[in-house]
């Protein structure tokens, strides 16, 4: 994996980063750009004076093309924080250039922003904003390429003992987690899960799946709606098994939502009387089907795909997935 240091000390040669390089070794020294904060260099500590406020580096043009992510590190937070990636490009109508955030929750050490492919040749400007007064301590920051994804992986998406509510204590997976784990319809979403209520006291497990927008509003997810037992008027599955796996089938709404970063922040698990311990994205398996019972057309075409899922034309040396009809399997192109 290649990595290339954001410098904090000059600004000037951020926009000139060399993909070539493994390293580029600039210390994190100044960040120059913000409002309601400020920056000690000497220990690396950003102190945001009220809620929202921002401190950043200002690019003006810098080209990213050779990158696919933003990672910054710092020291666990007692509070939400983002990580702002704003593009010269503006929105159609719009008179400022695009911003994508990628949210990261309470007690996170590390975010991880997608860069936007169509746009990333002109970013304007990186910048990491605290949902709270307080202070952040830096460790790292540097442009990444993405880790290759294994299609037919079982990804963890996030693991612990989170008893739910309706805020405080949900469980939010930011948006750059389903880019990451390159999430497409047809995956499932399994939710596992102790049932912590009590029917005898009027206290119902209650699970809820939601978007949580851009502007903090909150939007049922498209494939959670589509569940068994989904209660229109509350927005929640009641469950009554005192412990197992709650399933999403995610569609393509689903997939649009999780991986809109304009859009949306996070995916956010809430509920009652209940505890979350793991989260899966289980990807769609093709179809296993007997040699004997299928009919292959030697006629029909030959599709590559690369271990991503992406369609390619004409293939160079690699491991590739080749469809031909009913046809499925692994091959090696030299």
């Amino acid at each position: 994996m290649i990595k290339n240091l954001l410098s904090f000390a000059a600004v000037a040669a951020l926009a000139v980063s060399s993909a070539n390089a493994e390293t580029l070794d600039l210390t994190l020294s100044e960040l120059g750009s913000g409002w309601g904060s400020s920056y000690d260099a000497e220990t690396k500590t950003i102190t945001y004076e009220s809620d929202w406020a921002g401190r950043g580096w200002w690019l003006g043009d810098a080209n990213y093309s050779d990158y696919d992510e933003v990672v910054v590190e710092f020291e666990p937070v007692e509070f939400d924080i983002q990580v702002v990636i704003q593009y010269n490009e503006k929105a159609e109508g719009g008179t400022e250039g695009i911003s994508e955030a990628t949210m990261g929750t309470a007690g996170v050490t590390k975010i991880v922003a997608p860069l936007n492919p169509d746009i990333k040749n002109s970013v304007m400007q990186i910048y990491v904003q605290s949902s709270k007064a307080g202070t952040v301590t830096l460790k790292a920051a540097y442009l990444q390429n993405a880790t290759v994804v294994d299609p037919d992986a079982v990804k963890e998406l996030w693991s612990g003992d989170q008893a739910l509510d309706w805020w405080d204590n949900a469980i939010k997976l930011p948006v750059s987690t389903f880019v990451a784990a390159k999430v497409k319809a047809g995956d499932k979403l399994d939710i596992s899960y102790v049932n912590t209520g009590d029917p005898e006291a009027k206290k119902y497990c209650n699970l809820k799946v939601q978007l949580l927008l851009a502007d903090w509003k909150q939007a049922i997810l498209p494939g959670f709606a589509l569940c068994d037992g989904f209660q229109e008027d509350y927005g929640t599955v009641n469950l009554s098994e005192a412990s197992g796996v709650f399933t999403i089938t995610l569609g393509e709404d689903d997939v649009k939502e999780l991986t809109d970063a304009a859009a949306n922040q996070s995916l956010m698990i809430v509920g009652e009387n209940i505890t979350v311990t793991k989260i899966d994205l289980v990807p769609e398996k093709e179809p296993t089907v007997g040699i004997d019972n299928v009919a292959i057309d030697e006629n029909a075409p030959v599709e590559y795909y690369n271990l991503q899922g992406v369609k390619v034309a004409n293939p160079a040396n690699g491991i590739y997935v080749v469809r031909q009809g009913n046809k499925v399997s692994k091959v090696l192109v030299k």
